[in-house]
């Protein structure tokens, strides 16, 4: 078959590989991204479908072809989320409806990206983000990630080389879970005012922080940023809502590339969240799976502390859903991951996550998995570990 150049491009995702080894007979997963279905608010949204097809003509605009842009509605609602949690202004000619935060990551990526441009990203970064945009074939430049974000030397370096993009999740950072400093957000944000590069700033779990909000989004602080969130992450991934809130510029551009791609995002879906949205108490729902999360990382955390020898080190997340852990320097942490396999553990290896570096890394999800496995999860892990190094 004759495919595109682009087609080699395009990087393996390793996490989609673990999906069917995960549901093997007897596996543990903690290497997916996936949040706890337990926490999904089934008789909730039932209700919002069932809502919307309560009154005619909105259950026939549901089924109907809709906005390039998305429903006014949710883009009202997303508004003022805005104003309300994150402190700045988006005007909903900004905003743009997608399916799911993937899809935002796609459009930038052929909005912006000729074969050969510098794209800046957090390393490690998401590997799904660097996947979408491996398609276009950009150059990678990753700057690595201190406790407090990313390293402010090495991203002032990068921007001189003038990269079209910065991707970026300062909040509860996939894969590592740290969030950036309130200081290191103010910086990025004066860098990136000095320059031309577009910030991409993934926000997917800035609403999964165990005490509320860390700190401001880098879009309160500078143009130059593309806003990317999703209900994912906290409603429901299935359902495959994602918006994007760009700059002023952008608006036209963005609009022709999602009606030259898929018209618009699922209609029928958003009816469904907007009436959820109308209908439920957002910040008491939202307080429930924080607290559910805290305490589960928690659990895994005091597991790791009591099962895991000392030479092995891990960070404690203030949301999100990932522990990061480091086998000692030197070592190979792939070497974890089979023995872990033998064990029927599933983790993720961190290197796929990374432009350089990363051997010595593994991503751990709590979120995932209930109480019981989480504690088998970490007997096998602490077994597949004795000896290994």
């Amino acid at each position: 078959m004759r495919f595109s150049e682009r087609a080699a491009d395009v990087i393996d995702s390793f996490i989609m590989k673990l999906v069917s080894v995960s549901k093997e007979e007897g596996m543990i997963s903690f290497a997916t991204g996936l949040p706890d279905k337990r926490l999904f608010d089934m008789n909730g949204i039932a209700k919002a479908a069932a809502g919307v097809f309560e009154r005619n003509e909105e259950a026939m605009s549901a089924l109907q072809y809709g906005i390039v842009k998305g429903l006014p509605q949710l883009r009202e609602k997303i508004a003022a989320r805005c104003r309300k949690e994150m402190r700045f202004t988006a005007d909903i000619e900004n905003i743009f409806i997608v399916n799911g935060s993937q899809e935002c990551f796609d459009l930038i990526g052929k909005m912006f990206i000729d074969r050969g441009d510098i794209m800046v990203t957090d390393n490690p970064g998401y590997l799904g983000a660097l996947q979408s945009y491996s398609t276009y074939g950009p150059r990678f430049i990753g700057t690595d990630l201190n406790e407090d974000g990313p390293d402010a030397s090495q991203l002032r370096d990068a921007l001189k080389l003038d990269p079209k993009l910065y991707y970026s999740i300062p909040n509860h950072q996939n894969p590592s879970g740290i969030s950036y400093s309130v200081d290191r957000r103010k910086e990025v944000a004066e860098l990136l005012s000095g320059s031309e590069c577009m910030m991409i700033e993934d926000d997917a779990y800035g609403e999964l922080g165990y005490d509320g909000r860390v700190g401001p989004p880098v879009r309160s602080m500078t143009e130059n940023v593309i806003f990317t969130g999703s209900f994912s992450k906290t409603i429901s991934p299935g359902m495959r809502i994602g918006w994007m809130i760009v700059p002023d510029g952008m608006t036209d551009t963005a609009t022709k590339f999602i009606e030259s791609s898929s018209l618009h995002a699922n209609t029928f879906s958003q009816n469904v969240m907007n009436r959820y949205l109308e209908t439920t108490d957002i910040d008491a729902y939202l307080n429930r799976i924080r607290k559910e999360y805290k305490r589960k990382s928690r659990l895994m955390l005091d597991l790791l502390n009591d099962h895991l020898p000392s030479e092995l080190r891990w960070n404690e997340p203030n949301g999100g859903m990932f522990i990061w852990l480091r086998t000692p320097e030197g070592t190979d942490a792939m070497q974890l991951y089979e023995a872990a396999l033998r064990k029927k553990l599933v983790v993720m290896p961190g290197r796929p996550f990374h432009i350089t570096g990363g051997a010595s890394t593994i991503r751990l999800n709590f979120a995932t998995a209930g109480d019981e496995e989480i504690k088998e999860g970490v007997g096998r892990l602490a077994s597949a570990y004795e000896g290994l190094f």
